[in-house]
């Protein structure tokens, strides 16, 4: 019996005794009341002997209610069969003098309070009790009418005819069907694991390609309770020698996330001192560090500050790899399975993990997931020959009366595979249930709530406090739920958990399944539901986990129930302000963990929760702030706006770092957005946040202005500001700002400032403990050296480049081989530079969907080159790998193929490559940010002996080389030789270039096509 308020899935029949006013006339109204009295008395007693109530009457009316008192699987089908016989009566009674009914049945959730009969209010109340009335009043004497919910859990077992949609009142348009009568009967099911042979021999064909070192992917994708996890683990207990790994992900994991779930499986410890001594094992002490740094940040049990500055797609790719190491490493030993399900609510991290690792050349391993079909085709999974991809539908007729047959059920086995659509969990719950003869539950939701009701009201009332948890929960959290002692509460779990419902898990215990929590949270009215939720944030979960803290705040707080529920305004505000403050906390612990999208959310929710305006601007700050990490510039910009107008409203300066923060983007990653800011706008904003940070004194969000302020206008106007950053007392958190810094200075052209600048967060922040981006800087600071004309200082970077590049994304080892290529270049190490570029090749082909840039493109442009003046044609697939690395820029396109096209005559490709070589371009279309120093226009220029046309390349030759490059002044000497030199003499010495070293640039100064395609004077 009910004793506490509940959302129940109740069946609501309205009863209408039909012509009650016109008959009054006729007869009389004593004679009239004695008429109703026995219509009344025969409905309540039908209505009593399918199991319902009668909740009241209604002038001539009946409302009669089913699953209230005690919930059944059919409540539906009683509710139908009560009306089919108060039909049936009613039609032998008006024919001897009585009167006709007409009947309206809805079947759908109602707020159960059953102490309000005691004081004559409504037991009952939600929207399907006044449909059904709608209902009743349209059906005609002698019809049943019934309304969505009905049809749907009794079709399988009733005939209807459809009447299409009619207009109610207070509803609209609703679907709807007249009864017409019942089927045959069904019978009763069992659990077992039965069938599913094709799908096993799948999986066991997939675990022997796993112990011969092939690893592969399968993945079991079927609608919830389809029997997804009970394959997976018949399938694992059929394959021996295997050692398996699980993880699970939900909604509400908090700190307890899949990643760390897997590493904790295998380590056996929570800690990341054990992981890290683990990996130490599995790999050495140099070669494990950097693979246990990243799997400790991504589990959660460590935070590598060195992740936190880098994009999420390069964080992604980095704790791929080192995943993709650290299992390859424990497969080794024995053949390894991970167990990971429920993956539709699986991160991007997590899921790029999983993909690398099951997509290494070799390896003993096998990724098997279990995902709901939404998630089947996800392009976080990529396709390959290994992967399987088992879609589960309905158990096959056979196997289904099989798994019938096997638990010994009632009645006819076909009927009741019929009935249940060969669902697995459905045919569980018939079982569970204990149905017997033809009344079968009509849906999983209606199974499990009948279930519910076997429990004695103080277990029932326990379980339901404690799904506020989760799916998984200990004997803690659900004494603090349900504000039990907790000697009561073990032995209600136990209880419960001897019946089925639960399943003892560790040191805890978990729902049977997904589902049946799920019912048993949704019995829960919104104002006790949010209550739990609340208390469980405070009292209930771990105070270092915000993450789930932040969620169980959002549950108790979320708008508009929140409005009405928590009447208190002062205790509501508190609330808010605290739940604020979380979920500031866990947008940042998200960020750590690369869960950038959950980190967003987040953030949008704290938004929503703030009580004061700056609250709501740290929180819109925030949100554009992740915006963009996530690389949506324009979204990123207008709630950063926003956040500045809400500071503004609020009288209160911003925080300088917004500024910083919003300005990066559009300064340094511009290709983020699709409409770019007017730059007046952005010119102000940098103007703003210079002078908020001065007089704040947030000396490390000015350096960063500045840097942005150089980038975006071309000038180093802030360079010596930066410089006294660098050398105060405390130098190290303005490292970034430097690096930035150095960058633009490499773009202008100022590549002595470039080079000491880069050369002091290198010799001097990093070691003293600063973070950059160092993969990023190494390709810049190679670049400005190559430039300096120090040969050797470039090939010492590039080769740093190589051993910091390992691991990282396509893109940063893309910049890798470009630099290795650049200094082969200059050497006039042909071999060294075609290997380069055929490595920078290959990558792009393996990673079809990785983004490249104007760096490989240009190492290709060097490949080829080498080839033409080696005597080979120029080949032919130029243009095309151009395209390749380089799709949204036409301009630097032709420049990466200039020199190449120029070496094999063709004249006409020095017009198209200049134009990624004049003033006011956008940073996209701008070739000098690789070729600061004009070289390889000066190059091709020579090459077709364009002498008059060399006049302005020699020129910023010249200034370039004033301001600390070497190589432009070697390459302007060289050039001047070439000019003046006489055909029948000596060739010219290019003295200074061999000097540094650039024996490759000399000799392609040196090179003259054998047949020239004239084109116009430039």
């Amino acid at each position: 019996m009910v004793e506490h308020r509940e959302i129940r899935l109740v069946t609501c029949l309205f009863i209408d005794v039909v012509g009650s006013t016109e008959t009054t006339v006729q007869i009389g109204p004593e004679r009239m009341q004695r008429l109703l009295s026995a219509a009344f008395a025969e409905i309540s007693g039908t209505v009593q002997l399918h199991g319902g109530i009668v909740e009241k009457f209604v002038g001539d009316a009946v409302l009669a209610i089913f699953g209230v008192a005690v919930s059944h699987p059919d409540d539906a089908e009683r509710a139908l069969r009560a009306a089919e016989a108060c039909v049936r009566w009613s039609t032998v009674w008006a024919g001897a003098g009585g009167l006709a009914v007409r009947v309206g049945i809805e079947t759908g959730e109602l707020l159960v309070d059953p102490k309000a009969l005691e004081t004559k209010q409504r037991m009952v109340m939600g929207e399907s009790i006044n449909l059904a009335a709608r209902l009743q009043s349209y059906a005609q004497p002698g019809q049943v009418v019934v309304g969505p919910g009905c049809h749907e859990a009794t079709e399988g077992i009733a005939l209807f005819e459809a009447l299409g949609g009619l207009e109610l009142k207070g509803f609209g348009t609703v679907e709807a069907w007249r009864f017409d009568g019942f089927l045959g009967p069904g019978a009763a099911v069992d659990i077992a694991f039965v069938g599913r042979d094709p799908e096993l021999a799948m999986l066991g064909e997939a675990f022997d390609r796993a112990r011969d070192n092939v690893p592969s992917l399968a993945l079991i994708v079927g609608p919830p309770g389809q029997g997804k996890s009970r394959l997976a683990r018949e399938a694992i207990r059929r394959s021996a020698g295997v050692r398996v790994l699980e993880a699970r992900c939900r909604p509400e994991a908090g700190e307890n996330s899949p990643l760390r779930q897997l590493v904790v499986a295998e380590v056996g410890a929570a800690d990341a001192g054990a992981v890290r001594d683990r990996i130490d094992r599995l790999l050495g002490t140099v070669d494990g560090a950097d693979v246990a740094a990243a799997v400790n940040h991504s589990g959660g049990l460590a935070v590598d500050e060195r992740l936190l500055l880098i994009s999420r797609h390069e964080q992604r790719e980095l704790i791929a790899r080192q995943w993709q190491r650290y299992l390859s490493a424990v497969a080794a030993e024995v053949p390894l399975c991970l167990f990971v399900e429920d993956l539709h609510w699986g991160d991007p991290l997590l899921l790029r993990v999983l993909d690398y690792v099951t997509s290494s050349p070799s390896g003993r391993l096998l990724g098997l997931a279990t995902a709901r079909p939404e998630f089947l085709g996800s392009a976080h999974l990529r396709p390959r020959v290994t992967r399987v991809d088992i879609e589960l539908g309905p158990l096959d007729d056979a196997s289904a009366v099989r798994l019938a047959e096997l638990a010994g059920g009632a009645g006819d086995a076909a009927l009741s595979v019929q009935r249940a659509a060969g669902h697995p969990l459905f045919l569980i719950e018939l079982a569970r249930v204990r149905a017997r003869g033809p009344r079968l539950p009509l849906t999983v939701q209606a199974a499990i709530t009948a279930r519910l009701d076997e429990l004695s009201p103080g277990d029932r009332q326990l379980i339901q406090a404690t799904s506020v948890a989760g799916e998984r929960f200990d004997a803690r959290d659900a004494a603090v739920l349900a504000e039990w002692e907790p000697s009561d509460v073990a032995a209600a779990l136990a209880r419960v958990s001897q019946l089925g419902f639960i399943t003892p898990d560790g040191d805890g215990f978990r729902f049977h399944h997904a589902l049946v929590r799920d019912v048993v949270y949704g019995r829960l009215p919104v104002t006790e539901r949010m209550g739990l939720h609340a208390r469980y944030a405070v009292e209930g979960v771990d105070a270092g986990d915000p993450v789930a803290q932040a969620h169980h705040w959002w549950e108790a707080l979320k708008p508009p129930d929140a409005a009405w529920v928590w009447e208190d305004a002062v205790r509501h505000g508190r609330m808010r302000a605290e739940a604020h403050r979380i979920h500031i906390a866990a947008g940042t612990r998200l960020e750590e963990r690369n869960a950038y999208e959950q980190a967003l959310e987040v953030n949008q929710r704290a938004v929503e929760l703030a009580e004061t305006t700056t609250e709501r601007a740290w929180a819109e700050a925030e949100v554009g702030r992740l915006f963009g990490r996530l690389g949506r510039g324009d979204d990123s910009w207008a709630h950063r706006l926003t956040a500045l107008d809400l500071y503004g409203g609020a009288a209160e300066r911003p925080p300088a770092k917004v500024y910083a923060d919003m300005l990066e983007m559009v300064t340094f990653n511009w290709g983020w957005f699709h409409h770019l800011p007017a730059d007046a706008e952005v010119l102000r904003l940098l103007t703003e946040g210079e002078a908020l940070a001065r007089a704040s004194g947030d000396d490390v969000s000015l350096a960063r202005l500045l840097a942005e302020r150089a980038s975006f206008t071309e000038s180093a106007a802030g360079l010596d500001e930066i410089r006294r950053f660098v050398e105060s007392d405390d130098p190290v958190p303005f490292a970034d700002a430097a690096q930035r810094m150095a960058t633009v200075l490499l773009f202008s052209a100022r590549i002595g400032d470039a080079v000491r600048l880069f050369e002091a967060v290198f010799d001097k922040l990093l070691p003293a403990g600063a973070n950059i981006n160092t993969p990023e800087a190494l390709a810049w600071y190679g670049a400005a050296a190559f430039t300096s004309g120090d040969l050797r200082k470039a090939t010492s970077i590039a080769q740093q480049f190589g051993v910091e590049s390992e691991h990282r994304s396509v893109h940063t080892r893309s910049h890798y081989h470009a630099l290795r290529a650049l200094v082969a270049f200059g050497r006039g190490d042909w071999a060294g530079l075609r290997e380069s570029a055929e490595d920078g090749r290959q990558l792009a082909e393996r990673n079809p969907d990785a983004s490249m840039c104007l760096l490989s493109a240009a190492a290709a442009g060097y490949a080829a080159a080498s080839k033409v003046l080696a005597g080979a044609p120029l080949p032919a697939d130029v243009d095309a790998q151009a395209m390749r690395h380089v799709e949204d820029s036409e301009k630097v396109r032709a420049a990466s193929v200039m020199l190449p096209k120029a070496m094999a005559g063709d004249a006409g490709a020095i017009r198209a490559g200049l134009t990624a070589y004049q003033d006011g371009l956008s940073l996209s279309d701008r070739s000098r940010v690789w070729d600061p120093a004009d070289i390889i226009p000066a190059i091709s220029l020579t090459v077709l002996e364009r002498w008059d046309d060399l006049a302005p390349v020699l020129a910023r030759l010249d200034v370039v080389d004033t301001a600390g490059a070497r190589l432009a002044g070697a390459v302007a000497a060289a050039i001047r030789e070439e000019r003046l030199a006489n055909p029948d003499g000596p060739a010219p010495s290019h003295t200074l270039l061999r000097e540094l070293g650039y024996l490759g640039l000399s000799q392609l100064l040196r090179f003259r096509p054998t047949r020239t395609v004239q084109s116009p004077q430039l």
